[in-house]
Order: structure tokens, then C-alpha cells, then sequence
């Protein structure tokens, strides 16, 4: 674009978005027709010059909370009311009900153990920012590596306790090693014995859920799991993943050779922390959250309403085939 046409359509700009001049005005301050100033306006924003964005309010479909809550027996849930938004936005809003409902119950003096994941990413960036000296921020499972930027629990780790000005522990050792041995060997270095520890005593933990089926979660396990482990995962029915474990729909842990070189608290563990706030949204995820429900590895539920809808539809299906 050359420069005169961009100081053009950023003059265009700024008089009708900035200055907020009638049309009328427009057109006798820029000397040209109506016309004009309407394809201008369009060439600026199919130019990146002006971006428009809508902000939706974050609403919650109360009822679906109360259903997933009385179904389930859940401590709390939300529910984010999508109107049918992008996945992106699904999940900015997914993390600020998380967000909001951290703020409400986070205080000095306990243990906040965190995981990995976009959804939590996004709700660290939402959260409330607070002085919380004599919290500890630790970090639940190994690291996923560089490829992972942003989403990985170290960097969420320092991020949260950034937000809280607290403590944190870091789990010093990589997500999955190359073998067995050597996962042995680290099990026993004594920070890692200590964090893990500290994490198994966490009164809250906070986490996402990953799906098998979908793909921007198989993201990140590029690099660590082979065609045989997907093969594998695939006959033993795998639909989710949480603390880097897989499970079936029923919750149960699959018995498969990656957990042997996994480094993390385990999801099992979860069933012993107070409360377990798990995010995660998106239809295509609903098999995955119903098997994190049923095998008690969370508590707390922050998700969509198409989520919650399929989840319940599963629930009631299974529940009258059973019959």
C-alpha cells in the first residue's frame, strides 16, 4: 500500500471512529462523497488499519450448572453461554468464568498446584491480581518443552504466581523421559520427591482436560507419542487425557507403556485434593470431561454450553441403555 493511500485511509478512520463525525461532516471535511467515505472505511478494515471487535458479555446458563451439579454431584459448576462464538472466544470465556470463580475462593496461606493447557493459560491472564505472600504455586507434571510456549506448567506456574506475588516450586524434569530407568531414577531425586509431594497436599488444583479426538490437544504430545502408542490408545477406547494420563469414558486409566515414562502426580491422585477446577470446553471434548467426571479427577467443572449439553446427553444415554 503506498504511504499517501494509508495516511488517506487513516485519516478516513480516524474522523469517523476517533473524531465520531456525522456523515455530513465527513464529507465536507474530506471533500469527497458518501460513497467514498463508505468504501474507504471498508478498505481500512480489509487493510488491518481498523479492527473491529464485538465483546460479548460473559453470561451462564444456570440451569445447565444446576443440571451437570445435581447429575454429577459436582462441588460447583459454570457455565459459559457461547451464543454459538468461535472456539477461541469459547475458551477466553470459559477462562474468565474460571478466573472469576478462583478470585472468589483464592486466599493466603494454602497450596495452588496447576497443570497445563490453553484454558488455563487463559484464565491466569484473567485473574485478579492479588498479595498473597504465604501462598505456594507448584507445578503438578514435568515440563512438555519448548514447542510448547505459553501453555506449559512452568511458565504457567510463574505466571500464577506472578499474579498473587506468592511462592512457587518448579517440577524440575521434562513431561515424558525416554525410559523407564530413567524415570525411575528422577522419581527418586529428592526436589522432584519434594514437589511431587507438595502437589499431592495442594488444597487446590487447577487443570485442563485434554480429548483424543481433538486435535489441538494431540498438539501437545507431538513428539512423544509414537504410531504404536496412538494405535494403541485407539483399541483401548482412550478419550481424554488429564495429568498426562489417558482414560476411558468410564474413567478408568488405561494401562499403557507412556504412563511408565510419565512424570506428574497422576490423575488418581486428584481424588485426594480439596478442589480440583477443571477447564475445558468444546463439543468435541464432552467425552473426554464426562470420563474425567466419572473417574472423580476433578470436582469443580468451568465449561461451554455445548460441552455441558453433550455431556448430559451421554449421561442420560448410557443411563437408559443400562436399563
Amino acid at each position: 500500500m503506498k504511504d499517501d493511500n494509508k495516511k488517506l485511509l487513516m485519516n478516513v478512520a480516524k474522523l469517523y471512529y476517533l473524531d465520531q463525525l456525522n456523515q455530513k461532516k465527513k464529507k465536507k471535511k474530506l471533500n469527497t462523497s458518501r460513497s467514498t467515505v463508505s468504501r474507504l472505511l471498508k478498505e481500512a478494515r480489509e487493510e488491518g488499519i481498523v479492527k473491529i471487535k464485538i465483546n460479548f458479555p460473559w453470561e451462564r446458563d444456570t440451569e445447565l450448572e444446576r443440571e451437570l451439579k445435581k447429575t454429577f454431584q459436582l462441588k460447583e459448576a459454570r457455565v459459559l453461554t457461547t451464543y454459538d462464538q468461535p472456539i477461541e472466544d469459547v475458551i477466553l470465556g470459559i477462562g474468565f468464568l474460571a478466573a472469576e470463580y478462583l478470585n472468589q475462593i483464592i486466599h493466603d496461606d494454602i497450596t495452588l498446584a496447576v497443570s497445563y493447557g490453553r484454558s488455563v493459560f487463559k484464565t491466569i491472564q484473567q485473574l485478579k491480581s492479588d498479595y498473597f505472600p504465604n501462598m505456594n504455586i507448584i507445578q503438578l507434571i514435568g515440563a512438555l518443552g519448548k514447542n510448547n510456549l505459553y501453555i506449559d506448567s512452568p511458565d504457567l506456574v510463574k505466571d500464577l504466581a506472578s499474579v498473587y506475588h506468592a511462592k512457587y516450586q518448579y517440577l524440575h524434569t521434562p513431561l515424558v523421559v525416554e525410559d523407564v530407568r530413567t524415570h525411575a531414577l528422577l522419581q527418586q531425586e529428592s526436589s522432584v520427591q519434594k514437589t511431587l509431594n507438595m502437589a499431592k497436599q495442594a488444597d487446590i488444583a487447577i487443570l485442563g482436560i485434554g480429548s483424543f479426538k481433538d486435535k489441538t490437544s494431540g498438539i501437545i504430545w507431538k513428539g512423544f507419542l509414537h504410531e504404536k502408542d496412538i494405535i494403541d490408545l485407539k483399541a483401548r477406547e482412550a478419550v481424554g487425557h488429564i495429568c498426562a494420563q489417558f482414560y476411558d469414558i468410564q474413567g478408568k486409566i488405561l494401562n499403557v507403556e507412556i504412563h511408565t515414562r510419565t512424570i506428574g502426580i497422576g490423575a488418581m491422585t486428584l481424588r485426594n485434593i480439596p478442589s480440583v477446577i477443571a477447564v475445558a470446553g468444546g463439543e468435541v471434548k464432552a467425552e473426554a470431561i464426562l470420563g474425567a467426571i466419572r473417574g472423580q479427577f476433578l470436582n469443580i467443572l468451568i465449561t461451554d454450553d455445548q460441552a455441558a449439553r453433550k455431556i448430559l446427553e451421554l449421561q442420560h444415554r448410557d443411563n437408559v441403555e443400562k436399563v
